[in-house]
Formats: C-alpha cells, structure tokens, sequence
C-alpha cells in the first residue's frame, strides 16, 4: 500500500475516533448535567420531607387490606426469618395477608412458609421460570377472588421491611396514589466491600434520583422489591412476567398509562446483597443485561414522548440513558489519560486542551453528583470508604460485560445464590 494512502486512511480513522469520541462526550455531559439537576432537587425535597408534609403526617381514613406476595424459588435459608419478621410489622394482623410463591422449587421452600405462617401457592413451569412469570401467574389467581385485597405488595424472600412500612402504604393508599415505591437499601452493608460499594450506589440510585424526581413532579421507576400496588392500578395496567426486567418493563407500562409511581423514603426495604464475585456476576447480569436490551428502545421512546409531551415517559427513556454509576466515572477518567497521552504526544495541540477541559467538566459534575448525593443521604463514611474499591469494581465489570457478549446477552433468569 502506497504511503500516502495509508496515511490518508490514517487520517480518516483518527478523524473518525475524535468524532465519536466528541459524540460519547455529549452524551456524557448530558447525563452529567441530568444528574446534577436532580441532586439539586434531592436537596430541597428532602429539606420540605423534613419540615413535614401533610401527606405523611394525615391519618389513614381506613386500614387497606394487603396481600404480600414473596416470588420464592429455592429459599429455605432466609425464608422463615423473613416471614418471621413480617408477622412483627405495625399494622393489623387481619388487615394483610403473606403469600409465598414457591416457584419450581425442590427444596422445603414450601414447607418453611407454611411453618412460619404463610400461605403458599405452588408453581412448577420450568418453560416459564423467574419471579416475572410466579407474580404474573399469583395476581391472576389472586386479582379475580371477590375483592379480597385492596393493593399488593411485592417482596423479595431476602428481604426485611421497617416496622411501619405498611403503615406508610396504607396513609399513601389512602391519598389516592396507586403506584408506590419503598426506599430500597442494603441488608448486609458491613458484609464485605462489595457490599459497601453497593450501599454507595443504591443510595445514589435509590435515594437522591427519587427525591429529586419527585421535586420535579416526575414518577420514580419500580425497583423490583418493595412495591406496591393499588388493585386498580392492577387491573388497568395487569402485570406481565415475560420479560427479565419485568419491574423496568411495567415502569414504563405503567407512566405511558399516565400513571405516576410516587417514592415514599419512610418506608424502607433491606435486601441481602452478593458479598462474593460469583454471586454479583449473575445478579449483575440479570440487571444490565435486562438494561441494554432496552437501551435502542429507550432512545425511541424519548423521541415519541418529547413530541407528544409525556415529562413522566421522557425521563424513564433517559433513566435507560444515562450511564450507570461506574461507566459514569470510568469512560472520564479514561479519556483524561488518553488526553494527557495526547499532550505529551503533541504539547502545542489546542484540540487536546479542549478534549482535555471538556472531559474534566464532566468528571467534576459527576463527583458532584457523587459526594453530594452520598451527605443527602447521609451515608457513613465507613461505607463511602468502600469507594476505593471502585477500579477493581470496574475492571471486574468489564469482565461481566465480556461474559454477556460472548453469550449473546443476559440469558435466561439465575436465582442469585445466597449465603
């Protein structure tokens, strides 16, 4: 090949790189400026929670009648715990009912619930397996029984609920909302670093984008465990189990129904989080697998709703987005050693200058978002220590991503193995 072609085709790629380079940057700082947005919101809501609202401080006009649905497959370590916790809450005993779906379990799953209270309902389908297809297979069996329940609640069998957790559905029942967020956290924060970490992020996802959602009158997505519904709710928009992200799936259902989920962070969820690489792997998989699937649909999805004016379908488009909490600092920081390589290369290069500019601007609305969000939710420093770990996290996370591309996706549902 003649030198000067290969130069010019030199040219071209690198011309081609800046430009996507430039095009990442873009959405980057977008998703930064997002971020920033709503952790400024976080700061005034929380300070208005504070002061009280009348909402939470009004008294319930009846007491719902709930029905507690726990998917189970598997769960005979945690389960009677779990189930033993939630005969404790504060709420009358009559007013709610435990419901575990022991699906296409071969353990003694079944048996430890009814030991501990609970009414169980059997599933075997192994065709159709996954806490998707168990709550879609429960509520038609339980929507249909003369009226018997008010709402539903969804909970995950590693799961604890605060005292006055259905106290707080029932007050936010009454003032008419039918789609209810619980604030979920860590169980087993102290467990390990990874379970550090992932208290970090929870409350960054969990916590300061909720309230600042809800400053801005917009609807909190489902988070797959504590959540309630109204049966009205259900019955207009009815539960489908199809998908693996069934709770991002019904979010979506759900707003483009004009229907907004409202966050309450009174009510708090704790989940037993994976302390080990292994376990991480399948539940992150599970996660982000189910996320990028729905990645070019989102961006369809933002387009139609901003044409049409749907605020509460455009911003869970761009929650798909934004990138999440560590390719958000990751890509920056990458991009800041490849500009300072540039610089080194090339000293007097003034697109180098800018590249470099632009990319630390983005990094400094995300340690923004970060350090802020993190004192919002006053998350301790012991756990916030766990940041140091977030390299190895990331480059552990790469790994998964190379492990999800090689089997062509998130594959079907894994139960997360528990310890």
């Amino acid at each position: 090949m003649a030198p000067a072609v290969l130069l010019l085709i030199l040219r071209f790629l690198g011309i081609a790189a800046l430009a996507f380079g430039w095009a990442l940057w873009a959405v980057w700082s977008a998703s930064a400026a997002y971020l920033v947005v709503l952790t400024v919101g976080a700061f005034f809501q929380s300070r208005r929670l504070r002061r009280g609202s009348a909402t939470a401080a009004s008294p319930a006009a009846r007491f719902h009648r709930i029905g507690l649905l726990i998917p189970a497959h598997n769960e005979e370590l945690l389960l009677g715990g779990v189930l033993d916790r939630l005969h404790t809450l504060d709420y009358p005993r009559d007013s709610f009912q435990l419901f575990v779906i022991a699906d296409n379990c071969d353990d003694s799953t079944a048996a430890v619930a009814r030991a501990h209270g609970a009414e169980v309902l059997e599933r075997t389908d192994p065709e159709n397996r996954g806490k998707g297809f168990a709550l879609d297979w429960a509520l038609h069996s339980l929507l249909p029984d003369s009226r018997r329940f008010d709402a539903f609640l969804i909970l995950d069998a590693d799961s604890y609920l605060s005292e006055n957790f259905l106290q707080v559905m029932n007050r936010t029942l009454s003032s008419g909302v039918g789609a209810i967020q619980g604030l979920y956290q860590v169980e087993n924060v102290d467990e390990s670093w990874r379970t550090r970490l992932m208290a970090c992020a929870l409350a960054l996802a969990h916590y300061v984008k909720p309230m600042g959602r809800m400053a801005f009158g917009l609807s909190d997505g489902l988070k797959g465990n504590g959540m309630c519904f109204s049966r009205e709710v259900l019955e207009r928009v009815p539960w489908s189990g199809e998908s693996i992200t069934e709770d991002i799936e019904y979010t979506l259902r759900l707003v483009q129904a004009g229907i907004r989920i409202l966050f309450v962070p009174d009510a708090v969820v704790r989940a037993q989080m994976p302390t080990t690489g292994r376990q991480a792997a399948t539940q992150r998989q599970r996660w982000e697998g189910g996320r990028y699937a729905l990645l070019t649909r989102s961006i369809r999805l933002l387009g139609g709703a901003m044409r049409r004016g749907q605020p509460l379908v455009a911003d869970r488009a761009v929650e798909l987005i934004v990138p999440p909490f560590v390719e958000l600092f990751a890509l920056p920081a990458v991009c800041l050693i490849g500009g300072l390589l540039w610089l080194l290369a090339a000293p007097t290069a003034f697109a180098a200058f800018l590249w470099m500019a632009a990319w630390t601007m983005v990094l400094a609305a995300g340690l923004f978002y970060l350090s802020a969000g993190l004192a919002l939710a006053r998350v301790p420093l012991t756990t916030c220590s766990a940041l140091l770990f977030a390299p190895l996290y990331a480059v552990w996370k790469l790994g998964v991503y190379g492990t999800m591309i090689l089997r062509r996706g998130s594959g079907r549902w894994v139960r997360t193995e528990r310890h």
